[in-house]
């Protein structure tokens, strides 16, 4: 079977010509296509092709249940903050869905572009909107759970709107069912019940967008759930972010689920607390908006969407100033988010912790902060309870239970292999178990299959 993306110029079901590849990944091949109609009029649509190069019959076969799945789902759904979806069908052994063609970027590549966190106002306005399209989710007789919230799932058009995209791993919920047949999702945004604890619910996209807003707001991944230390607040990584914003991220990627909050509307009016009065205004002008355009049929456009005449730019209010955070070094008066004292500069902020980021297996990012005296890195099982757990990157068991430790030392980080059965290398050199080895800047560290690296911020 031939298993490269079709090329420009095809043609499908006599109608669909395929005039570029948009993207490539995971299970499938994203197209922009052209359909022509009988009058000789043309509309502009994304057509998802599932891949047929897996590795196995059991994963492609997974794959096709999937591919099905999305388009069963997303057919039965119509929202402004979602695709609209118009064909589904299979042809030369291919399965193909056909939906609207969305003209904008994902908050993953807005994220890549800024090379920083975005603005606090920014993602206030994202997580409102995402709100909205996930309280029309749950709230269907049979309530969807898209389950995948994450930067690269959720698109923004050129006028700010926003469109939820994705729905390979989506399910409807079932009452009484205890836990999932498929555990899955994408380890830095899914909740712990994800991990085949039990059947994840509304919830579990609550701390999915908890941790999508963590991820714009400090551009550094979170930490998987199933990691066992506790994250970097997001004041260490952008002290402009406010309180209460922080404290919406907190409960929202709350570990125990009871302590999210119940609902995306929930979540939503939280949210909205936090903007400035304009934002507000506007923000609530948009929410009707998109209530009247979900109460109306969803209408199909041939070109990019314009931004609507009466929409204006959501530009935050003047900040009032804000005091009370003193400079030990010369006493001045300073904002209370102030990064430097602007009298003599000083800095409030304390120096961020080394990290050891993830480097292989590839497709997964995050980073683990060394902010202990110590560090113990392995598998779950061992005699004592790791800080690091490899587990999930290990399955054939490479790395032992208490592999490694990483110690501070008068502001050095010292690596110790403490006798774990396949060793541990720094650089590709093997290290001799019990003894101390100092880390630098970059250095790789490799423990069985997982390669780890040494990042000094």
């Amino acid at each position: 079977m031939d298993t490269k993306p079709l090329a420009v110029g095809t043609i499908l079901k006599g109608r669909y010509r395929i005039t570029r590849l948009v993207a490539g990944g995971g299970m499938a091949w994203v197209y922009e296509v052209e359909e022509r109609l009988p009058n000789g009029t043309g509309r502009i649509w994304a057509m998802k092709e599932l891949r047929a190069d897996a590795d196995d019959a059991h994963t492609l076969k997974e794959g096709r249940q999937l591919f099905e799945q999305e388009a069963n789902i997303l057919v039965r759904l119509s929202h402004p903050n979602l695709p609209q979806v118009t064909a589904y069908f299979e042809e030369h052994g291919r399965s193909y869905l056909v939906m609207e063609f969305i003209y904008g970027e994902s908050l993953e590549k807005r994220l890549e572009r800024a090379g920083a966190p975005l603005l606090e106002a920014e993602v206030l306005n994202y997580a409102v909107q995402i709100c909205e399209v996930l309280t029309y989710l749950h709230t269907r007789p049979q309530p969807v759970i898209f389950r995948d919230m994450k930067p690269s799932n959720v698109m923004v058009t050129i006028d700010g709107r926003v469109k939820l995209i994705d729905f390979g791993i989506a399910r409807t919920y079932k009452m009484g069912k205890r836990r999932d047949t498929v555990t899955m999702g994408s380890e830095n945004y899914a909740a712990p019940e994800q991990w085949g604890k039990a059947q994840t619910d509304a919830r579990a996209d609550i701390y999915g967008l908890g941790a999508t807003m963590y991820h714009l707001l400090t551009n550094v991944p979170p930490l998987p759930a199933f990691v066992p230390t506790p994250r970097v607040p997001i004041p260490q990584y952008n002290p402009a972010v406010r309180e209460a914003t922080v404290a919406v991220v907190d409960k929202a990627m709350a570990e125990d689920r009871d302590d999210r909050y119940a609902s995306a509307r929930e979540m939503q009016e939280a949210l909205l607390s936090c903007m400035s009065r304009t934002e507000r205004r506007h923000m609530e002008a948009l929410l009707r908006d998109l209530e009247q355009q979900a109460a109306a049929p969803m209408a199909t456009s041939t070109a990019p969407p314009l931004p609507a005449t009466t929409s204006k730019e959501i530009r935050p209010e003047p900040a009032l100033a804000e005091h009370g955070k003193n400079c030990p070094r010369c006493g001045a008066d300073n904002r209370r988010a102030a990064r430097f004292c602007r009298q003599c500069g000083h800095t409030f902020i304390a120096p961020l912790p080394p990290v050891l980021a993830l480097v292989e297996p590839q497709g997964a990012r995050w980073e683990f902060p060394l902010n202990a005296p110590s560090a113990l890195v392995g598998r779950r099982g061992g005699r004592l309870s790791v800080d690091l757990d490899l587990e999930f990157y290990d399955p054939e068991g490479y790395v032992s239970r208490n592999h490694a430790r990483i110690e501070q030392r008068q502001r050095r980080f010292y690596i110790i292999d403490l006798h774990s059965a396949n060793g541990t290398l720094v650089n590709e050199e093997r290290l001799t178990p019990g003894v101390p080895r100092l880390l630098h800047q970059g250095d790789r560290i490799r423990l069985g299959r997982v390669v780890l690296s040494f990042k000094i911020r």
